[in-house]
């Protein structure tokens, strides 16, 4: 019912109209009568879903810096009950308690969007937004239908270059001023690891030894689902390699089930250890390409759809031009495309795609946390 619910404010104007004017003006009426707690702060990942993600990486900050000694942490859950034994203080999301926290917190952390579509924000709260990735998609008010997306309240926006800039002021209506260019929280650590770390997430994951690791990403598609690798192909041409299959958290498992050279990854909590073991990236629209060619390995765009989903979803960047080698739009290809890559070129190809978008500086936590501590001194 509830993803239902949310389609139909998604695409139907009239609906997301009501929506966002009459539950904006009711929650801000009920601000009103709420004091803010001042050492409190809220945070979510993708939208109550994981806990993950550069929020993840900031509360994990938060809890080491006796700057913030003394503050209450909250998190904001689909499914609290799954956290509470880990220790995390939660709220379940879109109920009442969460929006009274909402408008009681000092300070809200998210990668999404904290006020669930709507405009509520406390004049006194201070809203970090590291958002979730760069990627070559249509976003905020410019896909079809949407209009209704205002960061002009966030207080501190992760930016990682001039293209995402750009994306962020058009389409997501947000204030240069609050732009921080530092890339991402969660980005940090594909600057900092070791090989002694990579060893111990390949044991972790059980992968073996004597095989190269192909990380897949598809992106979800709002109303279909993704088509499923054919096993047998990759089995027969490509038995050197495992296949690391992660799924966009609002799509199905792909497989149903592992076997020799697929792995279904996409309950693993941390995505930064799955780009660090693996090879390969492919994808189709994916903020993952930016993300992986930080490590300067090589990207492939499988998007067999491409030309329906750049009519019906649309694109910021025409990745038949701009993309390294272009699209590839069968498996077949795809397969033959990595059987005969010149591996080392392709690292250098992924890496100067990346930089043409993106610049990145490695230490976006540090800087994120001072950012909040001198607003926290002086709102």
């Amino acid at each position: 019912m509830k993803k239902k619910i949310a389609y139909l404010i998604k695409h139907v104007p009239a609906i997301q109209y009501m929506y966002v004017h009459v539950m904006s003006y009711v929650f801000k009426l009920l601000g009103c009568f709420l004091k803010i707690d001042e050492k409190l702060i809220l945070f979510s990942s993708y939208g109550g879903t994981r806990f993950s993600d550069s929020p993840k990486v900031l509360y994990e900050a938060i809890q080491q810096d006796m700057r913030f000694l003394g503050y209450r942490c909250v998190w904001a859950f689909e499914q609290p009950e799954n956290f509470i034994a880990s220790g995390l203080d939660v709220v379940k999301i879109d109920t009442l308690s969460y929006f009274i926290t909402a408008l009681r917190a000092k300070v809200w952390i998210t990668n999404v969007n904290m006020e669930r579509g709507l405009h509520f924000k406390q004049k006194e709260t201070i809203y970090l937004n590291t958002w979730h990735g760069t990627g070559p998609k249509k976003g905020g008010n410019a896909v079809e239908g949407r209009s209704d997306y205002d960061f002009s309240c966030v207080d501190i926006l992760c930016i990682d270059g001039t293209y995402m800039e750009y994306v962020m002021q058009k389409y997501f209506n947000a204030k240069k001023e609050s732009f921080v260019w530092c890339g991402r929280p969660r980005e940090d650590a594909l600057f900092q690891y070791t090989n002694k770390e990579i060893e111990s997430i390949r044991h972790k994951l059980n992968l073996p030894s004597n095989k190269k690791i192909i990380l897949y990403m598809p992106t979800w598609r709002d109303g279909a689902e993704v088509r499923k690798l054919n096993c047998n192909l990759w089995q027969k041409a490509l038995s050197d390699y495992v296949i690391l299959i992660r799924q966009h958290h609002f799509s199905e498992a792909h497989t149903g089930k592992n076997n020799d050279i697929f792995l279904d990854v996409s309950d693993y909590p941390d995505v930064n250890d799955l780009y660090l073991v693996s090879d390969i990236l492919i994808s189709d629209y994916s903020s993952a390409f930016f993300d992986f060619a930080l490590l300067k390995k090589p990207i492939i765009c499988y998007a067999y759809d491409y030309d329906e989903y750049e009519r019906s979803y649309g694109l910021f960047i025409d990745l038949k031009k701009e993309f390294p080698n272009g699209v590839i739009k069968s498996e077949s290809a795809l397969i033959e495309f990595i059987s005969s890559m010149d591996y080392a070129n392709q690292c250098r190809v992924s890496a100067d795609f990346c930089n043409k978008y993106v610049q990145r500086s490695g230490n976006a936590t540090e800087i994120c946390l001072n950012k909040l501590y001198g607003l926290l001194r002086n709102k």
